[in-house]
This record gives structure tokens, C-alpha cells and sequence, in this order.
């Protein structure tokens, strides 16, 4: 390697030391330099300081202190770096070793003692750099060396014994302080270790504030802002003489944006009853970003009467309905509030706002509060339902007939309740004098309206109420309750009002000429004998009512002439004669028939019965063998029969009649017992009532109707009943019927028969089989045309099924 030589004095050099920069500091005993080298030639020489130290008076301190050159002259200590000299720290006394511990400066100097010899003993101190106190004051006998090794610190004396000094935790540091009440050292000492300060910061300020120093407390909370609770701090300052201090710390809790809206109720508070209207407005009216809850503050500056900056803040923060709020009932200006309203953006915030403060805007400014409200139903865009706002107007029905025109003549369409709430204004408005005849014809257009939406029911029990004769004239006659018109008309004893609903409605109701009758009958002037003989030929005309009901009606005026009666009654008992002539001679006829029918009867269970036809009543081709004949003188192939006939024992032709005849006659059969079975359920029913309608509703009781076909009368009811097997009324015996009534007509019917017939050439004559029987073979010669005859006895088999005519 190459030396070079760099410095060469005639002065002795005390302390040598290279720092992280490879520069050199040189100490002597009379002055300071540092060479730092800038490239291969020379080094850079700095005349740093003329105050020099004696030997081992001089170090380079670490990163506490940026790795500067320090000395140890008389009375202070020198820091240096590379280029310009350090801080000047003066210190009395003379030192005799110095050290670098930890950050911290280790210093013996020799004690001041007067009755002690100056090398007797020292005084050990260690000075902490970092956080500017003594860490450690102690006395040593005289000192040969301080040794740093193995993160301790060792003081070697000059007899060779050895004290080994450890240093303290930083917490036990910090208690130390703290019970010297050196709270600044402490914290500073905690956040120079990265420790938890703020607990120190909140002890320091509980040590002033019990001091009395409430100023410089609140300076110590306002820094634990964020870490300690709120509430702690603000408990010890509620004293009413405090209020300016905890004004200072509310207002540093809403600039760090922790405060909650009790904070800013606190707060706004305080800047009431300082009367600082300054600092409030300068709170609430602030540029920049919101720190503190706006409804609360608020709330606070309406409790406070701040009405205006209650607005403000409102207004600002686009507070809807607080604004309106504020207007209305604190400040009473309708106007603005109204205008305010019709200026909000939305629709929805439009409607809140009329229903929570409609009523009062409406009381203050009816014209213009309706107007708006119209302004609002009508728009384009999802409008709210009208009757949402109809008791806005209570108190205000012209101002609501206003709303509910407007309404209508824009939305035809509109709800009944809008128009139901129309029509009872005019009907209402119709008990004045004075706009009567205006509110009656509104009503009555707006009922002859066929596009009013209004309830019928709803509108007839108004015009009732009110007595309105055209209202209640239009709606029943629009339901069809002439009845309710007639009565309307006879009240108000409107004689050709009466006369004309008959000649109108009459037709589909004739219960209204009756009534019509009725009530010209107790009237006495001659106009009504006149309407009373015009009624009664309709009544005759149409038949409307008995003659004796006729006469019953006008007889309850006793003042009716005889005269009035006598055309009518004479033409009554004529027809009733005619009638009674009809009749004898229809009795006449029936027992006729009756008769020769019962001989029929007799002769059928009699007398044999000869069958002469030789044509197949289906195919209309000659008959032949086997053959089936039946007792309603229709005759069969045995084949066509068999291919139609829907059972054995009935006729294809007469089947039809036959079923429906016996399934009437059941029917009729089952009736006979209801009248029994009804009494009897609602005798023992727990509820009668409910027994009775269960029968009604069952349809027991509906009206048999009557049904006349083309030549003959069939009976048709209306419930459906079981049918009857052929088979049941077999089982009950030749020459059994069964009868039954019905009104003053009775009906009967014998069992129906079947027989078969076949020819055999052995015999002179026809011998009866039965049908199913095997029949047998007839000759070439036997004649198609011979007589077949029928057994005489009750048991024979029968082959037909013949229903017997009803007789009366």
C-alpha cells in the first residue's frame, strides 16, 4: 500500500474518529479539523473549532445525534460535523473521561468538595441527548476508564474495581418523571421510544386542571383528541365559569371531525350563552367541509330563536322539510314557505311537504294553496291521487270545489271519491238560498253525466239526505227502481209525472200501474178519477190484478162514485162467465175421456189384443218371423228391434216419453215428503234459521214449472231426481199405479207390459211364447195376415211398455 501523509503538526493529537461520510475528524489539544477526501490528490481539510480537549475527551455519537464529532474542553461540550461546527452546549466543570451509552453521554468530572481532596472522588453523570435531562447522577471513587460493551456500561476505578451500571426500562423512566411531576420530560421521553403517550398527555392535563391551570389543561386534552373519550373531558369542564374553555375544546373536536351530534348541541349551545353570535355564525356559515351534524345544529339554533340561521343551514344542506319547518311555525312566512315548496326538485318531497304542512298553508293562503294543488294533480308525470289532498280543506269547501272542478274537467277519469265529495258540496251549497238553483242543475248534470265516475249507492243516500226529488228522480230510475220513483212522485203528488212513468216503465214492471192505482184511489178531485178509469183499462187490458183486489183499492175512498167501477165489473163478470161456460164443457170432455180410457185399461188386462199390422214400424219393409209386437201397436223386426231398443222391456218409439213420465213420477213422489222432512229439521236444528236457508239454498222449494209440448202435456221439474228402473215399476204388479197430485190435476199410470208372439202350424190357433224363448219354425204356407192374439191371464209375459195418457 502507498501512504500519504495528510497532517503533520508539532502539537499532540488527542482524538481521532471516522464518521459514516469516510471523513476524519482529528482532535488536538488546541484545535479541531476534519479531512474529508474528494478524490486521490489531497484531502479537503476543515478548520472546524480552535477549543481543543485533552486525550479521551473526544467520540463520534451515533444516529441519536447524526454521527457527530463531540469534545469535552472546560465547561461545555462541542458538537461537530463534517463541515461546520456543532452546537455549543455549555456545562461547567472539567471533565476526565468521556463515553457514548444508548444515545446518551457519559461524563466523570471530579467533585467539588471543600473537605474532600480533588482526587478523591468523582461525579458520574449521564446526560440523555435525545430527550435533554439528566438521566443519572452518582459519585465514584476516582475513575481509570469507561467501558461500553455487551449493552452495558462499566466504570472501571483506578484501584481495578469495577462498577457495571444498568440502565432502567423506559417505563420505569416514565413513573420516575412522573412522580416528579415532570410530564413533559416523560412524554417526550415516550415518544422518543415510540411509546404510548397520550395516557402522560391526559395525566398532565388532570395535573393542571387539579393545579387550577384550566388553560393549559385544555391545551393537553385538545392533544388527546381521538384517544381519550370526549365525555371524560367535557365532565370536568360543565361549571358555567369553565364554558369558554370547553367551548375551545368542542370546537377542536369538530375541526378533527370526531365530533357526535351531542358535540355540536354542546357546542351551539355554548355559543348561545356566551352570546357569541360571531363565532355561531362563523360555525354554522363555514366554507369548506361539513364538521358537525346539521339537523342537530339545527335543532339547537330554533331553540335558541336563531331562526335565521336555522333557515340558513336548512336551506344549505337542502333540509326540505325542515326549512318549511322553520318558515311556517317559527318564523310564520306562508308565502315563502309555499314558494319554496313549488320550488323543491322532487315530486315526492312536494307531496310530504303539502301533507305535513298543508292544513296550516291552507288556513293562511286558501287562493293560492289551491292553486298549487291543482298545479301539482295536474302533473304530466305520476301525479298524486286528488282525494289525498281533500283534507287539506277542512273549513274550505269553496276552495275545495275549486280543486275538485279543476280536477275533474283535467281528469275525467278521476277516482269516485272525487266525485262523491263534488256532489255533496253542491248538495250542500244547494240549502242556500242564495246559489240553490245553480247547485241543483250542477248536481243534476253531473248525475245525468254518464262519464261521472260516482258511486250510485253513495249518491242516492246523499240525495235522500238532502232531499234533492231530480237526484233521486234520475238515480233510480238509472237502477231501475221505479218503485222508489213512483213514491217520490206521489209524494210530491205530481199527477202526470205518475201517469207517465206507467205509460214509460210500465211494460217492465206492472207492479207500478197497480201502485199507481192505490194511491189515485184515495184521492178525492176528478183529475184523479180520470187517471183511476185510464189505469183500469189498462189493468183489464193486461190482467193485471184480480177484480176483487180492484175493488178492495178503491174501496178505501169512500167517496168513489159506483160509476167509476161499474163499466169495469160488468165486463169482468161476463168474461168470468164466458169462462165457467169453457170450463163446464172441458170437464164435460175430460170425464169423456176418462172414461173410455179406464175401459181401454180393462180390456188390456182383459180381453186378448189382436195386432194387425204387417209392416216393421223401423224398416217399413212386410213383416216375417220372428216378429216382436208390442201393446202400443207398433211392431218389429226381431233383428230392427233388438239394433234400437235401448232395454229389453221398451219401445224405440215411445222409450223416450217413457222414462221422462217416470222420472216426474218420482220426482213428484220424493215432494210429497219434503214438507215433513223440512218441519221436522227445523224443529230439532240448534239453529232454525240456519235449517231454513240451508233448504232454500239446496233449491227444495224452487217452483215446479209446467212445460206443454205439441200434442200432449209433460210434466218438467226442476231438480233433478233419481230415475226410476223399469225393473221398479215392474216389481209392483200388473194392475198396480201409482198416483199422484199436482196443483187440482191428478195423473196415473199402469205398469207397462212386454209380450212376444209367434205363429205355430201344429195349433189352429197362435200360441203365446215368451220372447226369449227359442221360436220355431213357421211353414211356407203360413199366412202373414192371421190374427195374433193376447193372453188373457195377469201372468203372462209382456213385451211392450205402454204409458198411459193422464186423466183428470
Amino acid at each position: 500500500s502507498v501512504r500519504k501523509q495528510w497532517y503533520q503538526r508539532r502539537v499532540r493529537v488527542t482524538g481521532l474518529a471516522f464518521n459514516k461520510e469516510v471523513a476524519l475528524f482529528v482532535a488536538t489539544e488546541t484545535a479541531v479539523h476534519s479531512y474529508k477526501r474528494v478524490s486521490d490528490s489531497t484531502p479537503l481539510q476543515t478548520f472546524l473549532s480552535s477549543d481543543g480537549c485533552g486525550l479521551g475527551l473526544s467520540l463520534l455519537t451515533d444516529h441519536h445525534q447524526y454521527h457527530q464529532f463531540l469534545i469535552a474542553p472546560k465547561n461545555k461540550f462541542l458538537f461537530f460535523t463534517v463541515d461546520d461546527p456543532g452546537n455549543n452546549l455549555p456545562m461547567d466543570g472539567t471533565r476526565s473521561h468521556i463515553a457514548w451509552y444508548r444515545g446518551c453521554l457519559v461524563s466523570v468530572s471530579f467533585a467539588r468538595r471543600t473537605m474532600l481532596k480533588q482526587d478523591s472522588i468523582c461525579d458520574l453523570t449521564i446526560y440523555d441527548m435525545s430527550n435533554k435531562f439528566i438521566g443519572f447522577t452518582g459519585t465514584f471513587p476516582p475513575v481509570k476508564a469507561l467501558l461500553v460493551e455487551w449493552g452495558s456500561l462499566f466504570v472501571i476505578g483506578k484501584n481495578n474495581e469495577i462498577y457495571k451500571l444498568n440502565e432502567k426500562g423506559i417505563q420505569e423512566k416514565i413513573d420516575i418523571l412522573k412522580r416528579k411531576c415532570l410530564y413533559d420530560d416523560a412524554i417526550q421521553l415516550a415518544k422518543n421510544n415510540q411509546d404510548d403517550h397520550m395516557n402522560l398527555i391526559k395525566a398532565h392535563g388532570d395535573h393542571l386542571a387539579s393545579k387550577g391551570d384550566h388553560d393549559g389543561a385544555i391545551s393537553k386534552y385538545i392533544g388527546t383528541i381521538g384517544h381519550v373519550e370526549p365525555s371524560y373531558v367535557i365532565r370536568k369542564f360543565l361549571d358555567a365559569r369553565r364554558i369558554h374553555n370547553l367551548t375551545q375544546y368542542l370546537e377542536a373536536l369538530h375541526e378533527a371531525n370526531v365530533a357526535n351530534q351531542d358535540h355540536t348541541t354542546l357546542l351551539l349551545n355554548c355559543y348561545t350563552k356566551l352570546k357569541n353570535v360571531q363565532k355561531l355564525e362563523q360555525f354554522i356559515r363555514s366554507e369548506g367541509e361539513l364538521n358537525f351534524d346539521v339537523e342537530t345544529a339545527i335543532k339547537v339554533c330554533r331553540q335558541a330563536t336563531y331562526f335565521d340561521d336555522a333557515a340558513y343551514l336548512a336551506k344549505k344542506f337542502n333540509q326540505y322539510d325542515w326549512y318549511v319547518h322553520i318558515q311556517i311555525e317559527d318564523k310564520q312566512d306562508y308565502r315563502t314557505a309555499l314558494d319554496y315548496i313549488n320550488e323543491l326538485p322532487s315530486l315526492e318531497k312536494k307531496k310530504e311537504n303539502v301533507k305535513n304542512f298543508g292544513k296550516q298553508l291552507m288556513d293562511h293562503l286558501p287562493e293560492d294553496m289551491t292553486e298549487f294543488l291543482i298545479q301539482l294533480c295536474g302533473e304530466t308525470e305520476d301525479p298524486p291521487p286528488p282525494e289525498e289532498f281533500i283534507p287539506l280543506f277542512v273549513n274550505r269547501n269553496d276552495c275545495l270545489i275549486l280543486f275538485l272542478e279543476a280536477i275533474v274537467a283535467e281528469q275525467p277519469e278521476s277516482s269516485s271519491q272525487v266525485y262523491n265529495a263534488l256532489l255533496e258540496l253542491y248538495l250542500r251549497d244547494s240549502q242556500k238560498e242564495e246559489c240553490r238553483e245553480q247547485r241543483t242543475e250542477q248536481v243534476v248534470e253531473m248525475l245525468q253525466n254518464d262519464n261521472a265516475r260516482y258511486d250510485p249507492d253513495h249518491a242516492l243516500l246523499l240525495m235522500q239526505l238532502y232531499r234533492l226529488q231530480p237526484g233521486i228522480v234520475i238515480l233510480c230510475e238509472k237502477r231501475g227502481l221505479y218503485q222508489h220513483v213512483l213514491d217520490c212522485y206521489c209524494e210530491n203528488n205530481e199527477y202526470k209525472s205518475i201517469m207517465d212513468l206507467c205509460w214509460r216503465r210500465g211494460a217492465e214492471e206492472a207492479s207500478l200501474w197497480v201502485q199507481a192505482l192505490r194511491y189515485f184511489a184515495v184521492r178525492e178531485d176528478e183529475e184523479s178519477r180520470g187517471h183511476v178509469t185510464e189505469i183500469l183499462q189498462y189493468i183489464e187490458q193486461k190482467n193485471l190484478l184480480p177484480p176483487l183486489m180492484v175493488v178492495k183499492a178503491l174501496s178505501e175512498n169512500a167517496k168513489t162514485p159506483i160509476s167509476v167501477l161499474m163499466n169495469y165489473i160488468t165486463r169482468h163478470i161476463a168474461i168470468e162467465e164466458e169462462q165457467t161456460n169453457e170450463n163446464e164443457i172441458l170437464i164435460k170432455k175430460y170425464s169423456e175421456e176418462a172414461t173410455k180410457m179406464r175401459e181401454e185399461i180393462k180390456k188390456l188386462k182383459t180381453e186378448p189384443v189382436i195386432f194387425q199390422t204387417n209392416k216393421c214400424t223401423q224398416c217399413v219393409k212386410k213383416l216375417n218371423l220372428p216378429a216382436v209386437h208390442l201393446l202400443c201397436k207398433h211392431s218389429w223386426h226381431q233383428q230392427c228391434f233388438e239394433e234400437l231398443a235401448d232395454l229389453e222391456e221398451d219401445c224405440p218409439v215411445c222409450s223416450h216419453d217413457n222414462r221422462q213420465t217416470l222420472e216426474h213420477l218420482k220426482s213428484l213422489d220424493q215432494i210429497e215428503n219434503l214438507d215433513q222432512q223440512f218441519f221436522r229439521s227445523v224443529e230439532h236444528a240448534p239453529d232454525p234459521f240456519t235449517a231454513v236457508a240451508d233448504f232454500f239454498a239446496k233449491g227444495v222449494y224452487n217452483k215446479p214449472v209446467v212445460i206443454d209440448g205439441e200434442k200432449k202435456s209433460k210434466l218438467q221439474v226442476t231438480r233433478s231426481r233419481p230415475r226410476v228402473t223399469h225393473e221398479e215399476v215392474l216389481s209392483q204388479g200388473a194392475g198396480l199405479g201409482h198416483k199422484l197430485s199436482l196443483g187440482r190435476r191428478s195423473c196415473s199410470i199402469t205398469p207397462l207390459l212386454r209380450v212376444s208372439c209367434s205363429l205355430n202350424p201344429t195349433l189352429t190357433t197362435p200360441s203365446l211364447q215368451h220372447r226369449t224363448s227359442a221360436p220355431t219354425t213357421a211353414p211356407t204356407t203360413a199366412p202373414t195376415t192371421a190374427p195374433t192374439t193376447a193372453p188373457t191371464s195377469d201372468t203372462a209375459p209382456y213385451s211392450a211398455l205402454i204409458p198411459l195418457l193422464p186423466y183428470t
